[in-house]
């Protein structure tokens, strides 16, 4: 079985808000979507980034780990966000990612660098270089990380409203399961995640 541990995570903008509506997963022979209810939204270090976590996890974790339906040897993931500003109506934007994998594929892959071990074929990274989703451009100047592709969509406000990245997938040893949240099974019997909360469903998949 393989899984993949990702964090989507959004700069929100200076006066608004962001939240996730769905995240939706296509490889070569699979596709599902996540509806919000299945995550909870986080506050980073940097107070405007949020991060969306499984809403099961405790504070410690972060992201959301998913089971994948098969082998596949493309894997893009779609995010969603519905943005809040003042005077204007909430408004869609979308996080595009395409995953670069590992070969082989392994057992758990993970976007977050802290967590990449120091061995031989864990990509050229540094710890807290990760795909961030943002709304608008930053008047400030940032530390500049490294990272690949990267196209920006815009509307005529400026707003940026579809972002598409490719960014690695790093294999992670199983003795670092503990630090990642449980895993979601993209499969009609998992489909009741969220019943004890009164949630919708968690997992959709066609």
């Amino acid at each position: 079985m393989y899984s993949i541990h990702i964090t989507p995570r959004c700069r929100r903008p200076a006066r608004g808000q962001v939240f996730l509506k769905t995240l939706r997963v296509d490889g070569d022979s699979f596709s599902f979507t996540l509806p919000s209810a299945c995550f909870t939204l986080r506050p980073s270090p940097n107070p405007r980034v949020i991060f969306a976590s499984d809403r099961r996890a405790d504070g410690e974790m972060s992201g959301v780990r998913l089971a994948l339906p098969g082998e596949t040897g493309t894997l893009i993931t779609t995010a969603t966000w519905q943005v809040n500003v003042p005077e204007r109506p909430p408004f869609d934007i979308q996080h595009v990612i395409h995953w670069l994998l590992p070969s082989p594929l392994t057992a758990l892959m993970s976007d977050n660098t802290w967590l990449w071990p120091n061995s031989p074929g864990t990509p050229a990274l540094t710890a807290g270089d990760w795909p961030v989703m943002e709304t608008d451009t930053p008047t400030l100047k940032r530390v500049k990380r490294r990272t690949f592709t990267l196209i920006d969509n815009r509307n005529r406000q400026g707003w940026i409203t579809r972002r598409f990245q490719c960014f690695p997938l790093a294999p992670l040893p199983e003795s670092h399961s503990h630090r990642v949240p449980d895993i979601l099974y993209p499969l009609k019997t998992e489909k009741k995640e969220c019943k004890d909360n009164q949630q919708p469903h968690c997992l959709h998949s066609w």
